[in-house]
């Protein structure tokens, strides 16, 4: 059967990256301590090894935490494309993925996802007394400077970003944290399988020194290197101006990395 998926995502594996994901299921279920875990992985091949440093996750993760932490990551998502997600961007070894999806899990709940970013959200306009977060929060919305518009050619959700409208010093950092980790969730439920990614567009018109911000450009590129891997289709940066020495190079290969 023809599929126009790329290579090594749900409904397009091949026979190595299926047993890739069998291996990193068994570490999951040894994880969550589940009866189902067994050192029989069957016609996959055998147990996967376990490492002096990942066995470390074994003893150190409560299994009725991780169980909790595992579904809240999961969300809407296939459990299959979540696990997808951590193996195509550690290149498939089987550890570091699940390594790097058990870090993922501890930020999640280190930063309160949950608790504080997805269940606070607009509601906080609602408080009679407003912090200085919240008010930065609330700006980020008010001023309009990004939103979800349609879909791309491969039916993407696409996350337009008015570069322009941005000013560094309207918000403290943790507002404009708390804006962008709303966002992406609220766009995870627009992403849905089999077009599992979205498509972010930067329009850069308009776009000055005084709306530069190099520190929420390098909060932007390691929450989707490190903590929503494999979430971006396409990147798409629109009408951008020239951009001279080390600091806009380094720019450019963060985002072309993604």
């Amino acid at each position: 059967m023809t599929t126009d998926r790329p290579t090594g995502e749900l409904g397009n594996l091949t026979i190595e990256e299926e047993r890739k994901l069998q291996q990193a299921w068994a570490h999951i279920l040894r994880l969550c301590d589940t009866s189902h875990a067994s050192n029989d992985v069957g016609a996959w091949g055998e147990t996967p090894h376990r490492s002096g440093e990942f066995q470390q996750h074994l003893v150190s993760v409560p299994s009725e935490l991780f169980r909790n932490s595992l579904w809240r990551i999961i969300l809407l998502d296939h459990p299959d494309s979540i696990l997808l997600r951590f193996l195509r961007a550690r290149k498939w070894d089987v550890e570091k993925a699940i390594e790097m999806m058990v870090s993922d899990m501890n930020w999640r709940e280190e930063v309160k996802i949950d608790e504080h970013i997805i269940a606070g959200g607009e509601s906080v306009a609602l408080n009679q007394a407003l912090s200085e977060d919240d008010k930065g929060f609330l700006h980020q919305y008010r001023s309009g400077k990004s939103y979800v518009r349609g879909v791309d050619k491969q039916q993407r959700p696409v996350y337009v970003v008015k570069a322009r409208l941005h000013d560094p010093n309207m918000q403290t950092t943790k507002a404009l944290q708390n804006y962008i980790l709303h966002n992406i969730e609220s766009i995870r439920i627009l992403v849905k399988h089999p077009k599992d990614k979205a498509c972010l567009f930067f329009d850069m018109t308009g776009f000055g020194l005084k709306n530069m911000d190099f520190e929420i450009s390098k909060f932007l590129t390691h929450v989707f290197e490190a903590r929503y891997p494999e979430t971006l289709g396409a990147i798409i940066i629109h009408n951008s101006p020239f951009f001279s020495g080390e600091s806009g190079e380094s720019s450019r290969v963060g985002w072309t990395r993604l």
